[in-house]
């Protein structure tokens, strides 16, 4: 009897685990047509979905907290690697992200993590960023109209966004060129006054907004910061002066 009931309960478990990779499978697929993935549990392939190989260089690792999970995850374009070591599972995905933004260093800003975190951690939902990460997919695809709409759905159902220290919601509103961009802005630079991705995308909004005065400033806080930055934003701000000396 002990067997029989042992026997079921492994056949449970891996009925839910075949389910969870089910699911993932398709959101893999809806997100990142083409992609290929990986998940490994205690260190063995459990799950395989085209054949993603890592890079052969050593990953720079970085570290996140996501719904009070620690996480760890490294992104090479076209390959990130996320580990949640507390479960000891690891996906390793090579796809075509488009929007999801990595370089601001928010693994949530990846629909396909996501994805991974609801369907196969059980990280619970993540409806608040997967708002946001579908508004910059269809920003970067130039569906600026869809992108607006997706983000006032966002903020009318999460207001507290336009008030988060997050740079990639900064880049997402001064795209837009939406009214919150303002408190976006000082919330992010008050957090992180030494973050040049910061500086640029409010100087691109008000820019736009053609107060072109308080624009330069936010370049120049880009191109005279002592130590010099080294970083893609000096070189664009050098060019938005330049632009800006025409006015």
């Amino acid at each position: 009897m002990k067997r029989r009931l042992t026997a079921a309960l492994l056949a449970v478990g891996l009925l839910a685990a075949q389910d969870r990779f089910r699911e993932f499978g398709r959101d893999l697929e809806h997100e990142s047509p083409g992609a290929q993935a990986t998940i490994s549990e205690g260190g063995h392939v459990v799950w395989r979905y085209g054949a993603a190989k890592g890079n052969r260089a050593t990953p720079a690792w970085s570290s996140q907290e996501y719904n009070g999970e620690r996480l760890l995850w490294s992104y090479q374009e076209p390959l990130l690697i996320v580990k949640l070591p507390n479960k000891r599972l690891e996906l390793t995905v090579r796809a075509d992200f488009e929007a999801a933004r990595l370089e601001d260093g928010n693994i949530a800003r990846s629909a396909i993590a996501l994805a991974f975190f609801r369907d196969v951690a059980g990280l619970g939902d993540s409806e608040r960023d997967e708002f946001i990460d579908h508004a910059l997919v269809a920003l970067y695809r130039g569906e600026n109209e869809k992108s607006a709409v997706l983000t006032r759905q966002a903020l009318d159902k999460y207001p507290e966004l336009e008030s988060t220290p997050d740079v990639t919601l900064l880049y997402l509103f001064a795209q837009l060129r939406l009214p919150q961009t303002e408190a976006s802005a000082t919330a992010v630079i008050k957090e992180h006054p030494d973050l040049p991705t910061a500086w640029f995308y409010y100087g691109q909004y008000l820019e736009n907004s053609k107060r072109y005065r308080e624009a330069a400033a936010c370049f120049e806080k880009i191109t005279m910061h002592e130590p010099p930055w080294h970083h893609w934003t000096v070189a664009a701000a050098q060019k938005e002066l330049t632009y800006l000396k025409t006015y």
